[in-house]
């Protein structure tokens, strides 16, 4: 969806390339031990093994190895692109969006959303999502996380207890600072302080990932300034006391106004390969994970390391005296469970080692879609940001002050509303019949958020964009409580039997085995399954609709609606707006749930509250697959918060016990 915006802005790409160019006579030396696998020079065993150098897997190995007796290695499968522009410019990643650091996932026929596959982006590179998202930093609602452990019976994940984890991840950047402070601006951006608010209580400054306030164009202040006319409340900070209300966007951006993903945040050159007051940390890159390694135990699975294959396609082995850590993502990590033989059977080649039907279940995933509005040339947008006549200035403004265009993360920022304000009537007509279904975690979570990129964005036909209309904002409407489950599963997609055996100069455990599958994720969010889902997208659209006619009553906004237009899809007629949600909506990239955290009791638990797999010994999973529920927020700072306590469970756990032993 969010390629699609970008391509809108075709100038952008030449800005891009000239960008690129100033950068490389900027950018900093490669850093040792990240890079692919050295037969000569590796080592095979490790405390932690780490399977995934993604948003998690990076927390991870930064905080282990603040140990300085503790080795970690990290299986990544992409490259370090933490010096390329397309990470480091907020703008760039679009262009990412389905190149080889993309893993190009789609899902399987929807069957109630028109049969449509949908792409899954996925970073496949060092950082994972957080070097490919949008850069938004939303937690969700305090409930969210307290129900992790009173509905969903995980002990110390209440809102109070994660807490500390979200500010000792948190390198927030007061925008009232000035440059002379350690954390003030290193751009010359102007601070708003009617719009450049937080409430500093929940916010940490030491942290290493950093979040701050940039570009914030005059559409975007306009389209907050609507939502207060309109009744909703100017939230002070959306990661504060209450999410709700209307407000700009918090990002994971730093004072230099370039990307802060968790490998540039928590990997730096101190941390890898580390040493001295530090543990080791070996980033391997370009290998690709086949399976976890188990030996039986007392009767039990236990993980004692993984198979890879590197970036010669040769079958590696690796060790880990402790623990192997999973941080693979909601898709593979669960494909990788299935094809080490934990959770179900999937082929005849992969003998089932222990039974956990949750694996790959309860997938769960935030969908929406657009209300496009066309709007006169002096509503200042991204395509007019981007115009060829406006392309130097922007990269003067980025190069020599760190500002501009060039900065912004396109969708600046949103609202977030309960049915019961904007469709009470909805709400007491769902009640009345016994249909109502409350999928918000408490009265002060949302329902529906509605996010405002200043460009085009339709996710299902580019060409409507037509001669006539060249300038174009967008309501996205997001169902953030979805009812609808799905799943993901795996697929033997390659069956090799190879003719000969290969091994290495190391260890002839090293080699090939004669039978060579590949596993893949197949992914099936089950989009709107539930009916009661595109009844609340269908309020969630009306909503949208309202707040549209509101902003084309202010001349910096102006403009009329585009897609789907009132006279195709009225909004009175139920059948026309469901066929139009059916036909346009799309994932917003929030997948959670497919190794759900949960007690034992719960069919679809696969970890417990401290991140070890059910039935299995020194196995972990920790990324944004252990969350029982999509938070009514976006996930990567969860997800950062769930890898800075698992770090600390770890720990603690490892702490009374005698290594030597093992």
């Amino acid at each position: 969806m969010i390629q699609d915006t970008f391509q809108t802005i075709a100038a952008a790409t030449i800005g891009l390339s000239l960008a690129a160019i100033a950068y490389q006579n900027t950018k900093p030396p490669k850093v040792l031990g990240r890079a692919p696998w050295d037969d000569d020079k590796d080592v095979r065993d490790y405390d932690y093994v780490v399977l995934g150098g993604g948003t998690a897997g990076c927390v991870l190995a930064s905080r282990l190895s603040e140990d300085p007796s503790v080795s970690v290695l990290v299986i990544e499968a992409g490259e370090d692109m933490d010096n390329s522009i397309q990470t480091k410019l907020p703008i760039g990643y679009p262009k990412l969006f389905q190149t080889k650091h993309d893993w190009q996932f789609k899902t399987i026929p929807q069957t109630h959303a028109e049969g449509r596959k949908m792409d899954q982006v996925r970073g496949k590179m060092l950082g994972g999502c957080s070097s490919i998202n949008a850069m938004q930093y939303t937690r969700g609602p305090h409930s969210d996380y307290d129900a992790w452990e009173t509905e969903f019976g995980n002990d110390g994940w209440s809102y109070k207890s994660v807490l500390p984890y979200f500010k000792k991840a948190e390198g927030f950047h007061d925008p009232s600072l000035d440059k002379s402070h350690p954390m003030g601006p290193r751009s010359s951006r102007v601070h708003d302080p009617e719009y450049d608010t937080f409430e500093p209580e929940y916010h940490g400054t030491d942290g290493p990932w950093h979040q701050s306030y940039h570009h914030f164009s005059p559409t975007t202040k306009a389209f907050i300034k609507t939502g207060v006319a309109m009744g909703l409340p100017h939230t002070p900070d959306p990661n504060g006391r209450s999410e709700l209300g209307v407000a700009r966007m918090q990002t994971s951006i730093n004072a230099d106004a370039t990307r802060c993903s968790t490998s540039s945040a928590y990997l730096r050159p101190e941390v890898v390969p580390g040493g001295g007051t530090r543990g080791h940390v070996r980033v391997v890159l370009k290998a690709h994970v086949e399976r976890i390694l188990f030996e039986t135990k007392d009767g039990v699975p236990t993980a004692v390391g993984a198979e890879f294959r590197d970036d010669k396609d040769v079958l590696r082995r690796v060790y880990a005296r402790r623990e192997v850590l999973l941080s693979a993502g909601v898709f593979c990590s669960p494909a990788l469970l299935l094809a080490s033989g934990i959770g179900h059977h999937i082929h005849d080649s992969i003998p089932l080692l222990h039974h956990l039907p949750g694996v790959g279940e309860n997938l769960s995933d935030h969908v929406g879609m657009p209300v496009v509005y066309a709007c006169p040339p002096t509503t200042q947008t991204m395509h007019t940001a981007f115009a060829p006549s406006n392309l130097p200035k922007a990269l003067y403004q980025y190069f020599v002050h760190g500002t501009g265009p060039l900065t912004s993360q396109v969708m600046e920022a949103a609202c977030f509303v309960r049915l019961e304000d904007i469709a009470p009537e909805f709400v007491a007509r769902e009640k009345a019949n016994g249909t109502y279904q409350e999928r918000a975690s408490g009265p002060n979570a949302p329902h529906i958020e509605i996010l405002f990129p200043a460009c085009f964005v339709d996710n299902e036909d580019f060409t409507r964009m037509d001669d006539t209309h060249k300038n174009f904002y967008t309501l996205l409407v997001v169902l953030l409580n979805p009812a609808s489950r799905g799943r993901t599963s795996a697929r033997l997609s390659e069956v090799v039997i190879d003719q000969k055996k290969k091994t290495t100069k190391k260890n002839d455990k090293d080699g090939e085995a004669e039978m060579r599958f590949k596993v893949e994720p197949l992914i099936d969010p089950n989009f709107l399954a539930d009916e009661f889902d595109i009844r609340v997208l269908r309020e969630g659209m009306r909503f949208a609709r309202r707040l549209g006619k509101k902003m084309q009553q202010d001349p910096a906004l102006a403009g009329f609606e585009y897609i789907p237009g009132e006279a195709s899809v009225p909004s009175e007629d139920d059948e026309a707006m469901d066929r139009y949600i059916r036909q346009t909506c799309t994932t917003f990239l929030h997948s959670v749930g497919t190794c759900s955290m949960g007690p034992a009791s719960n069919p679809n638990a696969v970890v417990d509250e401290r991140l070890k797999v059910h039935g299995v010994d020194r196995l972990r999973v920790i990324d944004a697959s252990v969350m029982p529920k999509v938070i009514a927020g976006h996930t990567a700072a969860g997800t950062v918060m769930l890898a800075e306590k698992a770090a600390d469970l770890i720990k603690d756990d490892w702490a009374s016990k005698d290594v030597s032993t093992f």
